[in-house]
């Protein structure tokens, strides 16, 4: 039996070209576990029968769990043999995973994952090629839709998602099957993936060979329709970014973002469930489903403050006309726009943050004229300057020289902290201020004040002290700012 009589030959390569799965590779890098479908695609790849559409370079990768014990050493084995005729250089990366501890699955998709990157970076690889089948498509869309719905369920996998390609993606597995057979390929059986503890075995036992014999070439069409889903859902994130509805997103951070809640109601319910169901996917860990996004609408109009648990470590905060989405344990302290902090603090617990704590208990950090300080992300910044400019009050405040003695304090604020607001009559509770404001009551402990002799001056992107103000008799200009880390000067 021939190539061409399997079949599978062709396919691939026409997947392959299609999806242009190696243009932009020289250097691929190719995951076997021994299986058949594994052990097919290092021959098609290694083996050049794609020609001048497959890889130049090719390197293997061998994962062993240590779970089935001999039977785990022995795929071991007869990977290295495999890559040893086909003349591929093997690294095989050693992941033992404990039998019963959480969702096993998981966690070696996971192990497996960490170490084709980790591999790929230290080999030079381009891409990464794993032999996914149609039948682990269908099997993963249906799998999705009973736990999750929405568009990504359909979607599922893409034959070219860099670094990860999937040149298998249209094969069924008994093409992968025959193909190994009819070029002697010797392929490991992992028993373990007939358990019945796990419910992929039901559906790939008996959905769907059920579903075939009842409605025969459905599992190539529900392949089709995984293709288009994909499509479409790359669409819609084009289509959100085009209509500018990132202007929903107050601030941006490491996987999330905080949202205006007023602008979110005000959307059209479609385009208001695709952004919601947009925002859950940026979430690490997280599963993002319609109900989610139903019960993140409930959320929108409910009064006052609100959380709805998302699962995973996840939550949805809804506080005056921000929704947030924080994983236990985390912090989101404010920039100087009432937003987040930059990326490289954002996310972590207030405990982590580097010389925060000590800095507070310590009276604050000195801020000298001129001077830069970093306040938990922030860059707070004092300068003289010789002539006063429209300021930008979300970043910067002119004030007085006469007004400030130098050094100045940056801190955290305090019990009892008072000031007076510019253009106010007399002093106020700092706490009053930021509940005028709308600061969440989770983010103010963490708003930067600049202080001088015990005076606050400038509650930084927020509020000016009215004993800063500019006058007739004024003969020297302070300028006072704030920027997040990273970003250009305020």
């Amino acid at each position: 039996m021939t190539d061409e009589t399997v079949g599978i030959v062709p396919k691939v390569r026409e997947l392959v070209l299609r999806e242009n799965c190696f243009t932009r590779a020289s250097r691929v890098l190719v995951m076997v576990s021994g299986g058949q479908d594994s052990l097919a695609l290092l021959e098609i790849l290694a083996g050049g029968l794609l020609g001048a559409a497959g890889p130049k370079v090719l390197h293997g990768l061998h994962v062993n769990h240590h779970l089935r014990g001999a039977e785990s050493d022995g795929d071991e084995q007869l990977v290295r043999e495999h890559c040893r005729r086909l003349g591929v250089t093997l690294t095989v990366a050693d992941c033992p995973l404990e039998k019963g501890a959480g969702n096993l699955m998981e966690s070696a998709r996971g192990e497996r994952r960490n170490a084709a990157l980790k591999t790929a970076e230290e080999v030079g690889a381009e891409r990464i090629a794993i032999g996914h089948t149609l039948d682990d498509q269908v099997e993963t869309m249906l799998y999705r839709l009973g736990r999750y719905g929405g568009l990504a369920a359909f979607r599922s996998m893409k034959a070219c998602d860099p670094p990860w390609v999937r040149p298998l993606l249209t094969c069924r597995r008994d093409e992968t099957a025959a193909f190994c057979d009819a070029r002697g390929l010797a392929h490991a059986v992992d028993r373990g993936n007939a358990s019945p503890r796990y419910a992929r075995t039901g559906i790939r036992e008996t959905v769907l060979p059920a579903w075939e014999a009842a409605l025969p070439g459905c599992v190539e069409a529900a392949g089709r329709a995984a293709e288009v889903a994909a499509e479409m859902e790359d669409l819609s994130r084009w289509a959100l970014r085009e209509l500018g509805l990132e202007g929903v997103m107050l601030a941006g951070r490491p996987g999330g973002a905080d949202y205006e809640v007023e602008t979110l109601a005000a959307l059209p319910s479609s385009l208001r469930r695709l952004v919601l169901f947009d925002a859950l996917g940026t979430m690490d860990g997280l599963e993002a489903s319609r109900a989610l996004v139903l019960g993140l609408e409930r959320l929108l109009g409910s009064g006052g403050s609100a959380d709805l648990d998302l699962g995973n470590g996840w939550r949805a905060h809804k506080e005056y006309d921000r929704l947030s989405f924080v994983r236990v344990g985390e912090t989101h302290p404010p920039s100087a726009d009432g937003g987040a902090t930059d990326a490289a603090t954002a996310g972590r617990p207030a405990a982590a943050r580097p010389g925060v704590e000590a800095a507070q208990a310590a009276g604050g950090l000195e801020l000298s004229i001129p001077g830069e300080v970093e306040w938990d992300g922030m860059l707070v910044k004092a300068e003289r300057v010789g002539s006063f400019s429209a300021p930008d009050p979300a970043r910067e405040a002119y004030m007085d020289a006469q007004a400030l003695v130098s050094p100045l304090t940056v801190r955290g604020p305090r019990p009892g902290d008072r000031l007076r607001p510019l253009g106010a009559g007399g002093s106020r509770k700092l706490q009053d201020v930021l509940v005028d404001l709308k600061v969440p009551a989770r983010l103010r402990p963490r708003v930067p004040l600049v202080v001088s002799e015990g005076r606050i001056m400038w509650v930084c992107g927020m509020v000016m002290a009215e004993e800063g103000r500019i006058t007739r008799s004024t003969t020297g200009l302070v300028r006072l700012s704030a920027r997040r880390a990273g970003e250009g000067r305020a």
